[in-house]
């Protein structure tokens, strides 16, 4: 995915939104929900950093760490018990919206990259459509496949919640 994500985010974050019973949003900044949304839907890839400038793409970076679910699950089941004991409802809801992105993400990524969906069960990784080394520059491999309809389809259904709802 190269330009899905923060649609998927803007989009999953809203459905949230719709979701949840209408006297808890009155506590809750819809803003503030976008903004750990948005995050979220890109947090993953944050590892690109590490892997241009460490790792010198050595690895692929649907490897690392930000891209196998378990270590989220991990996290997120500490940060909502802590938020739960210490009774932080809005921060708990923020931290969900970011869980549900973080999770679309790596789901969205499944759709032409290898996630580990088992791990540390199994190694193995998940990918619904292989997309072929055919040009030169690995970005137009991606670009000019099929499924990059679904990243157009995404942007599009967020412009169109944007323009219609805000």
């Amino acid at each position: 995915m190269f330009i899905g994500h923060i649609p998927a985010g803007y989009i999953s974050t809203k459905a949230v939104f719709q979701i949840l019973p209408q006297c808890h949003i009155k506590k809750i900044h819809l803003q503030y929900a976008l903004f750990w949304g948005i995050i979220g839907s890109i947090f993953p890839d944050f590892d690109m950093f590490y892997f241009y400038l460490i790792d010198n793409r050595q690895h692929l970076h649907h490897g690392y760490w930000t891209h196998i679910p378990f270590y989220w699950l991990c996290i997120f089941s500490f940060t909502f018990a802590v938020l739960f004991v210490f009774g932080r409802f809005s921060q708990t809801i923020y931290a969900f919206v970011f869980s549900v992105n973080i999770f679309t993400h790596l789901f969205l990524d499944t759709i032409a990259g290898e996630i580990r969906w088992f791990y540390p069960f199994s190694s193995y990784g998940f990918v619904f459509f292989h997309v072929p080394a055919l040009h030169d520059w690995w970005v137009w491999n991606f670009v000019f496949h099929w499924t990059f309809l679904f990243e157009i389809i995404l942007t599009a259904i967020a412009v169109f919640l944007i323009t219609k709802y805000n």
